[in-house]
């Protein structure tokens, strides 16, 4: 028997899930979303008309969206980058989907959950196919080819990080953690109940891993302490943390290292972060301190690593540098 719900038309889904969302609203000349940032939600248009600018002006590269368009369905499906610019033509109100969205409309109504991921699914491979004849996106594509860094978007794209971090700590380092789960060899931790988490992905393979958690969503134990966090006027609005750096012992080279760590910085300058912390053995100190890091605290035994030392990036300093020298490199390949 035919779904009575197949052939809905996209302008009704905003009612539809106008209850399980919260709204917000732009004004003409709003960015919606920015091309070549991370983002855990995305946006379907209430009211109101918003222009994709996937190009740089090439012709035929602006497309205009209105009611039931969704806005930054590719990178909440995929967790890689926004392929393109959105702003807001005219007054503009949306409602705003994110994982627990979702989970919401599952748990209420499970045919509309359902059809609603297929009507994205949909939309998303369209606007793939559509991207992928697009000079400018093809060119970024050619100068790096090897290696995408994406957001977990799911449990199968977390789960291959907690493996390498197995395979990288416990196989090859032979460390102990008391987080390991030698039976499904993953190591888990509770810090990725509110992390975002990065995987650096190469031929289809996941060949590095890196996870940051922002102070003002979660608790993060001693680390606040140990790090030195809990003196600095930032915290705990303003300052996140890095753990879990791990990559595949083949692929360990400098750009692969440089492409995590400046998503992660990126990510975090958008939602504002200002500090980012990380612990550090001694023999990696001149390795971070090319990142811009430097030491911020006594040296301290960490349970997985061992004597380590707590660094810290000022992201007004060395955010904006160290994501311009991921473009610089790549330009050289």
């Amino acid at each position: 028997m035919a779904d009575v719900h197949a052939d809905r038309a996209p302008s009704t889904y905003p009612r539809l899930l106008d209850g399980f969302c919260r709204t917000a609203s732009f004004g003409p000349g709003d960015v919606l979303r920015r091309r070549g940032q991370y983002y855990k939600d995305m946006y379907l248009i209430v009211e109101g008309c918003a222009a994709v600018q996937l190009g740089a002006g090439e012709p035929g590269t602006t497309i205009e969206l209105r009611t039931g368009s969704p806005i930054g369905e590719i990178g909440f499906l995929r967790g890689c980058r926004a392929t393109a610019t959105v702003v807001a033509r005219t007054a503009t109100s949306v409602v705003v989907i994110d994982d627990g969205t979702l989970d919401k409309v599952q748990r209420s109504d499970q045919k509309l959950a359902v059809e609603f991921c297929r009507f994205l699914a949909t939309v998303a491979e369209q606007r793939i196919g559509h991207n992928a004849t697009i000079p400018s996106l093809a060119q970024d594509a050619e100068v790096d080819p090897g290696i995408d860094v994406l957001l977990c978007r799911d449990h199968v794209m977390l789960h291959e990080a907690m493996k390498l971090r197995y395979s990288v700590y416990c196989e090859e380092l032979g460390r102990s953690s008391p987080y390991a789960d030698h039976d499904q060899r993953i190591i888990r931790d509770q810090l990725d109940d509110f992390g975002h988490t990065f995987i650096a992905v190469a031929n289809g393979e996941t060949i590095g891993t890196l996870r940051g958690n922002m102070s003002r969503e979660g608790a993060l134990g001693m680390f606040a302490e140990l790090y030195g966090m809990s003196l600095s006027g930032n915290h705990p609005e303003r300052t996140a943390i890095c753990t879990k750096f791990a990559i595949k012992k083949s692929k360990r080279n400098g750009y692969t290292s440089l492409k995590l760590v400046s998503a992660v910085v990126q990510y975090g300058m958008r939602l504002d972060i200002a500090e980012c912390y990380i612990d550090c053995i001694p023999a990696l100190l001149a390795f971070y301190e090319k990142f811009g890091f430097k030491v911020a605290g006594d040296q301290f035994f960490h349970y997985e690593n061992g004597p380590s030392y707590p660094m810290k990036l000022d992201l007004a300093v060395h955010g904006r540098s160290l994501c311009e020298r991921v473009g610089a490199h790549a330009n050289r390949i």
